[in-house]
């Protein structure tokens, strides 16, 4: 896991060392063991490199191979075992024990058509000598970062937006549109622009090639999940034992290290089932390593989830490191994590993820697997109840007043959750009416999302456009801040495409979500884990917080309505109210808070 770094100067001249160096040295934290630079007549290549695979000099970037072949890699491509024996059958020869090799040794036999055949998660940029080009690639669902800008007669690539900050010529310009989005409707990473104007990222599942003479470049799209789902006609036995199979491989692929692998544990269904598949996979490796966890806990909080921890601690004699985030800690660490995450963060729980993984560097746990993606493939957010119902209410609608019947009975401490489902719709929660009328964007204009049709366009849509791509974001950048390569086994393509194809009620049986996953790792789970049916996610006491520091965040939003001109003083209304307890929206007032915070941190003008 690492960060990269391309300049190339669209006047042909040499890039400049320091310049390369400085922008390099910006994410010395994504790759904090090793640095490395590649010059070639108009172009150059910095690296900083995290040792998670051969961590001898071999495995040093930028990486070379055959005189014609150079890369700049931040990833892991957990097949290169399998690959690289294909590769020798091809007449290949190898001299390391690295993926990274394997990636280049790939291109040179397939091309383009290499990143199809690879299984993990990838951003990088090989130049190849020959056809005096770059080759640049993003994995399918855009886990690793990949940001470019034009910069002066400068094209940079790099793995986070604050390395354009070295770049001579470099302003931060506000992206207008993407600020009204974050603020009025909770919408950011879902296209390829960013916060800032002039930077783009490269989706995932795409390509970028670059023509070193002309200085041109296109991007292609490789990888289209909404072309990859089929429909199963397996029976629920057998769709049940096929996912257990390619669940169990997917964490045996990423298992793969020369560095101690741990798991974060929320006490969740996702991470849980992540570490009990590993137990196993342990145990049949007969392993002596005692499995490690790291999990944020929050006592006295009605949702803290640290008895399920302790329940699956006790069961397979997991070593649980616990963290407890604090409203002291994050008033301390904000600016810290806000320049960390290159942009806004919406909620606090960004916060508490930020401390597992500096509690898990701490224990020397360098790489963690964690259960992202999950609910997007497995239908595990409330919002999959209403394309459920509606299509259910269709084909069956005696089915479907049965399947009522059991959500009521299993969620009645909340009954109006699946109305709200049903007819939720992406409006802001209170008037816009704490915004200039000059910065508010038409309708017209700003981001539609799909409409979810049905339960498996909801997944294609939050694994494509709102939703997952956030979560990526967030957890990259906190990973990475700590020297820490966290690995998603959920999000192993080949699982994707299975539980996409799944029917409907493989997913949600008896109104219970991610019933197939349940029914498939019954009897590893703790049953009090197991007979979980609640959706907590990654929460914290964050609307408590806000409460209980009123002085601090009021505070916080006057300085936002000073600083920002587009911010009315009708924000500090709605505060009040909060408090008052007559608006209970305090997701729109916390992005706000933290959308002032990131402005000053990156010194970007209100203008």
């Amino acid at each position: 896991m690492c960060g990269i770094t391309v300049i190339i100067d669209q006047k042909n001249r040499a890039v400049q060392k320091e310049e390369l160096q400085a922008a390099t040295d910006l994410v010395a934290h994504r790759g904090p063991d090793n640095a490395g630079y590649f010059f070639g007549e108009n172009f150059a290549f910095g690296h900083r490199r995290l040792s998670i695979l051969d961590l001898s000099e071999k495995g040093h970037q930028p990486f070379h191979y055959e005189n014609r072949y150079t890369i700049s890699y931040n990833g892991e491509v957990y097949n290169y075992v399998e690959l690289k024996k294909q590769l020798i059958a091809k007449g290949y020869a190898f001299e390391s024990d690295t993926d990274t090799e394997v990636i280049l040794a790939a291109y040179d036999y397939w091309g383009n058509e290499c990143v199809q055949h690879f299984n993990g998660m990838w951003a990088f940029a090989i130049y190849d000598k020959k056809e005096n080009q770059l080759f640049c690639s993003r994995d399918r669902f855009g886990i690793k970062p990949f940001y470019y800008s034009l910069i002066g007669h400068k094209f940079c690539i790099a793995s986070e937006i604050k390395q354009f900050t070295a770049i001579e010529n470099w302003s931060a310009r506000l992206n207008k549109v993407q600020a009204y989005e974050f603020l009025a409707l909770g919408y950011h990473d879902h296209h390829s622009a960013t916060f800032f104007e002039g930077v783009e990222q490269l989706r995932g599942g795409h390509n970028l090639v670059y023509k070193l003479q002309d200085h041109s470049f296109k991007i292609e799209q490789y990888y289209d999940i909404r072309e990859k789902v089929g429909s199963s006609s397996l029976s629920f036995e057998e769709a049940k034992n096929e996912f257990y199979t390619l669940f169990t491989d997917s964490i045996r692929l990423r298992l793969r290290s020369d560095v101690k692998v741990g798991t974060s544990l929320s006490g969740g269904l996702d991470s849980s089932a992540v570490v009990c598949v590993m137990h196993e996979l342990l145990k049949a490796q007969k392993s002596a390593a005692q499995q490690e966890s790291v999990s944020a806990c929050f006592p006295n909080f009605k949702i803290d989830e640290s008895q399920y921890v302790d329940d699956l601690s006790k069961q397979i004699g997991l070593q649980s490191h616990k963290v407890f985030p604090n409203f002291e800690g994050l008033k301390e660490q904000f600016d810290r994590l806000c320049w960390h995450q290159d942009e806004p963060v919406a909620s606090a729980s960004v916060f508490a993820q930020h401390l597992v993984f500096q509690t898990a560097k701490e224990n020397n746990l360098t790489v963690m697997l964690d259960g992202q993606g999950a609910d997007e493939i497995l239908a595990g957010y409330d919002k999959f109840y209403a394309p459920y119902f509606k299509t259910l209410i269709k084909k069956n609608p005696l089915k479907a007043a049965s399947e009522l019947f059991r959500y009521f009975s299993l969620h009645s401490e909340n009954i109006s959750t699946v109305g709200k489902a049903v007819f939720k719709n992406n409006k802001p929660r209170f008037p816009i009416d704490w915004l200039t009328s000059d910065f508010i964007i038409d309708n017209q204009k700003v981001f539609k999302r799909s409409v979810d049709t049905s339960v498996a366009t909801c997944s294609t849509n939050l694994l494509t456009e709102i939703g997952l791509s956030v979560l990526l974001h967030y957890e990259d950048r906190n990973s990475m801040a700590a020297s820490v390569e966290s690995r998603l086994p959920f999000m192993d393509y080949r699982l994707v495409e299975f539980c996409l194809s799944l029917p409907d009620d493989f997913k949600i049986r008896q109104a219970k979500r991610k019933y197939i996953m349940r029914e498939a790792l019954q009897a590893l789970l703790p049953k009090s884990i197991y007979g979980r049916y609640d959706k907590i996610g990654f929460a914290t006491p964050q609307e408590i917080w806000m409460r209980e520091q009123a002085s601090f965040f009021r505070s916080e939003l006057e300085r936002v309505v000073q600083a920002l001109p587009f911010i009315k003083d009708q924000t500090l209304v709605h505060f009040d109210a909060f408090i008052a307890g007559t608006n209970s929206d305090y997701h729109t007032l916390w992005r706000v808070f933290a959308f002032g915070r990131w402005m000053e941190v990156f010194k970007l003008s209100a203008t």
